[in-house]
């Protein structure tokens, strides 16, 4: 009866999705900046105008408003609805991996922290407790419930592990740089992803992180965006290792990548 019902699911669960991302943006503007998340109405930045809810429709406003404010013309940033349509199709991938199941819901709300986090660490250079406050009674809340597919031993060695080796790399980074190598945000996010993923999910999610980081400074680099010894936030590569290792899930609950690596390497 639900297979019936899939493709209505879908375009329910693609709207709530862009509907998520347009709140997001909301969150990336005003928690860094100690606002309310609820309250005044959103606004133009620029002639401070509020926006009626006609043109504050996910993608849609943005397109029929051909990308500018209705009263001064000033041109809105493409990431608003970029982030509303990551926001859309993280929901119907999440979906075709997990079905309409409580790791659906989990795993897709724990990206869209992810999301949060990492446009926040990119205009910043922070990651706002309040996230870390989140996700951490929400990591509880699903294994107290046992709602997570590992088990609460297996959440604490994730933790362990990504927290901990997060950490020891800040520490002998920072002794042999002689400046801050990583920030304790990105320790306590670890903490939380480590958590959700388990000891072997959290070991490939690192190891991606690790990829990214390193692509992302290169490209940096080759593009002078920033210097040697400029600063690169690290809670955007590990939102990407973290999406990429739960998007990679094999219909049995594996993992495609661990799988192609002892398959081809062993």
């Amino acid at each position: 009866m639900v297979e019936g019902f899939y493709p209505l699911i879908q375009v329910y669960s693609f709207i709530i999705g862009i509907s998520v991302g347009s709140f997001l943006n909301v969150m990336i503007y005003r928690i860094p900046n100690n606002k309310s998340i609820i309250r005044p109405r959103s606004k133009c930045t620029n002639c401070s105008n509020p926006i009626n809810w006609y043109d504050n429709i996910p993608i849609f406003s943005f397109l029929i408003l051909r990308g500018k404010c209705r009263h001064c013309d000033t041109i809105i940033n493409i990431r608003y609805p970029l982030i509303e349509l990551i926001g859309g199709l993280l929901a119907l991938l999440f979906l075709d991996i997990y079905g309409l199941t409580f790791q659906f819901g989990l795993f897709l709300l724990l990206s869209y922290m992810l999301i949060a986090i990492t446009f926040i660490d990119i205009d910043h250079y922070i990651i706002p407790n309040q996230f870390i406050i989140f996700g951490m009674i929400a990591g509880i809340g699903a294994h107290v419930l046992r709602l997570l597919p590992i088990s609460m031993i297996d959440g604490i060695y994730g933790l362990l592990f990504f927290g901990g080796t997060l950490f020891m790399t800040g520490i002998i980074g920072g002794w042999l740089l002689k400046k801050e190598a990583m920030g304790f945000g990105d320790v306590k996010l670890a903490v939380i992803i480590g958590a959700f993923l388990g000891f072997e999910l959290s070991v490939l999610s690192l190891f991606l992180s690790f990829i990214f980081a390193a692509l992302m400074s290169i490209i940096l680099l080759m593009l002078k965006k920033v210097g040697k010894d400029n600063r690169v936030p690290f809670g955007p590569s590990i939102a990407a290792g973290t999406l990429l290792t739960l998007l990679t899930r094999t219909p049995g609950g594996g993992n495609h990548i661990i799988n192609w690596y002892f398959t081809h390497m062993f």
